[in-house]
């Protein structure tokens, strides 16, 4: 069932139960809760005229007759006041006053009034349905005692009571069928409205359950529906990264497993030829064997320091959140990165140079640091001239440490620059000389680390060289 529908059954329901009610309280209550109001009314009644008939017997009684006037108008309640012989001193209505004498009360009436005097003279009220001749008329009376004289008699008519349940049964009859009437419009926009707008999350939802991010939900409505439409669209949206996320990791391992292989197919070539070489005596002397050795020797060191860079970068890609840091001084380190490539420097003649820089004490992980400039450096021993220079900068500034290594000899192309973070990118021949294979993957592993740490890594071309940097930030 639709909501629509089910929003007319229950509203249709409750209006129905409701009026239903009203009237069965009416029919079997409403009597007596209008009998209640009456006495409970007609004895405020009573104590108002005890209160005010002691001021008008002292200035004038004649003015008392007013007064009972305007209460029954008011009220609706006919007045008596009574004596011990029945005599009628004040009247606001003919009351079964006897024919003969006006000024008594009828035989009933006095019957009635001298069975309950003595609970009067007890200062006590009597209430009671009294009935007429012929139980024709029903009243509800009240009497109770004015003074040491007097007694007053306040009584209603039942019919009057009767009438109002009547009235009322009718009015609530018309306002329910009202009441329904406009509610059932009501109803009719709400529900049309709110079926729309789950109509349009539901195919939103069953969009989604199909990986069809593009549709969203566009609706006005305000509250739990309108929160549960933003929250399929931002479900979406998440589910739509998260996926293209998944998507481009899957491509680039692809990606990254093809070039993987194509770099490990030369060394794997080369070890192979030289071992069958060997192995058939194509090496005939001590000489050239040796040199096929050598030659095996330096392909499997190759394959190693790939095989070791890719674990590296693996390692990387499954750190999460915090890193432990430590805090060293700059020298420290710095003394460490010297004495690392102090072998390589010597052999190709390289002038080492740092910057005097301020001696502070850095807050970062001391082995991926030590790991991400080394490669920088590396790669700058590397691709320096013979002879050139190789430049290591430490630069404080306010939020962090900016390291930098520049190294004299060609630039790169500026279209190649950002894509040397890549993983075996290959940049063009110029930076491939001396027979030196680029496999690209230590400059993936500064990013991770920079990363890492929640700082940047960048290149540019110098006038007469290439310089690295990696930002750190410090607390």
């Amino acid at each position: 069932m639709s909501i629509k529908k089910k929003l007319f059954v229950i509203y249709g329901l409750l209006m129905v139960g409701f009026i239903f009610l009203q009237v069965v309280v009416d029919i079997f209550f409403a009597s007596r809760f209008f009998l209640y109001e009456s006495k409970k009314q007609m004895s405020e009644i009573c104590s108002s005229v005890k209160e005010e008939f002691p001021e008008f017997e002292k200035t004038d009684l004649s003015a008392f007759d007013e007064y009972l006037k305007n209460m029954d108008e008011r009220r609706n309640v006919k007045i008596l006041i009574v004596d011990k012989s029945d005599k009628v001193l004040f009247r606001n209505q003919l009351l079964d006053i006897d024919v003969k004498q006006k000024n008594k009360l009828s035989k009933r009436w006095s019957e009635f009034f001298h069975s309950n005097i003595d609970e009067l003279n007890d200062n006590k009220q009597h209430y009671e349905v009294f009935k007429n001749r012929d139980d024709a008329l029903r009243r509800v009376v009240l009497m109770s005692k004015l003074n040491d004289n007097y007694y007053l008699i306040l009584s209603r008519s039942l019919r009057s009571i009767e009438d109002n349940v009547r009235i009322s049964n009718k009015l609530i009859i018309i306002i329910g069928l009202v009441m329904f009437v406009i509610g059932t419009v009501l109803v009719f926009i709400i529900a049309k409205r709110m079926s729309s707008s789950v109509i349009k999350i539901n195919s939103a939802a069953k969009s989604i359950a199909n990986l069809d991010f593009t549709q969203k939900v566009q609706i006005k409505e305000k509250g739990e529906i309108g929160e549960l439409a933003d929250s399929i669209n931002i479900i979406s949206d998440k589910l739509n990264d998260s996926i293209n996320s998944l998507k481009d990791e899957v491509v680039s391992r692809e990606q990254l497993i093809r070039d993987m292989s194509h770099e490990l197919k030369t060394p794997i070539a080369a070890v192979k030829g030289y071992a069958e070489g060997l192995k058939y005596g194509v090496a005939s002397g001590k000489e050239k064997a040796e040199k096929y050795y050598d030659v095996i020797i330096s392909q499997c060191d190759v394959m190693d320091n790939l095989v070791k860079s890719m674990l590296t970068l693996s390692k990387m890609d499954n750190i999460k959140g915090s890193i432990e840091k430590n805090t060293f001084l700059i020298s420290d380190f710095n003394d460490i990165i010297k004495q690392s490539f102090e072998i390589k420097l010597m052999e190709k003649k390289i002038n080492f140079i740092t910057n005097d820089y301020e001696d502070k004490e850095i807050s970062a992980n001391f082995m991926l640091l030590q790991q991400a400039v080394s490669n920088y450096v590396d790669n700058a021993v590397r691709y320096a001239d013979e002879g050139g220079t190789v430049e290591l900068n430490y630069i404080w500034e306010n939020n962090g440490i900016k390291i930098t290594v520049f190294n004299t000899g060609e630039t790169i192309d500026e279209s190649e620059l950002e894509h040397l973070w890549n993983v075996f990118y290959k940049v063009d021949k110029s930076r491939t000389q001396n027979g030196t294979a680029n496999y690209g993957v230590g400059l993936a592993i500064v990013k991770k680390i920079a990363d890492i740490h929640k700082g940047n890594v960048w290149v540019k071309n110098c006038k007469n060289g290439v310089m690295f940097g990696i930002f750190i930030p410090q607390p």
